[in-house]
């Protein structure tokens, strides 16, 4: 193959994983130093009516509310708030976290909608295996994307390197790069 041709395969290959390689780096700082990102102010509320069937435990009843709102996320069962006249739960994703307070009088379940934020999202991207309850079909690909940046990825570090020791003359690069990637290393196994 020409170096040219190898070159830009080197480059697409980049190209293609850098959404990976920011969302990852993002989420590796704020895992590695326990940075808070979330956010936890209410930005909108609005109002539904909802069809209740109060006979229901607490899971399948905050599920039926959920699907009738048309909302995306886990239904964390520690939020669960419940007594004779109302009950209260959490709908969450990495993106947003919705309060949903059910008065059973009226049948109203009224919303509280906290986003996150943008780093928040970065950061829930980092272990996302693309299985949110009731997601778009294109929030389910992130988990396809991802397996194949690593081995696009895999595969531009192989293609880098041959290339680096291929047509490079200048053996200083060889072993001041080398080292500073095995310094890198070898501090990253010490941590």
């Amino acid at each position: 193959m020409k170096k040219s041709l190898l070159i830009k395969l080197h480059l697409y290959c980049g190209l293609f994983t850098w959404s990976y390689l920011i969302a990852f780096g993002v989420s590796s700082i704020i895992l590695n130093h326990n940075i808070k990102v979330e956010n936890t102010s209410v930005k909108r509320t609005w109002e539904s009516m909802v069809t209740l069937e109060t006979s229901l435990d607490d899971m399948p009843l905050a599920e039926s509310v959920s699907d009738q709102l048309g909302l995306m996320g886990w239904l964390p069962p520690w939020q669960f708030q419940r007594d004779s006249a109302s009950f209260r739960f959490q709908v969450t994703h990495f993106g947003k976290t919705n309060q949903i307070a059910i008065d059973f009088k009226t049948s109203t379940a009224e919303v509280q909608e906290m986003p996150k934020g943008f780093v928040a999202v970065l950061h829930g991207l980092h272990f996302f295996n693309g299985k949110i309850p009731n997601a778009p079909f294109f929030l389910r690909t992130w988990m396809v994307y991802q397996w194949l940046a690593l081995l696009v990825l895999f595969i531009s570090l192989i293609l880098g390197i041959w290339l680096w020791l291929k047509y490079s003359y200048r053996t200083w690069e060889f072993y001041v790069f080398g080292g500073v990637f095995g310094l890198s290393i070898f501090i990253m196994c010490l941590l």
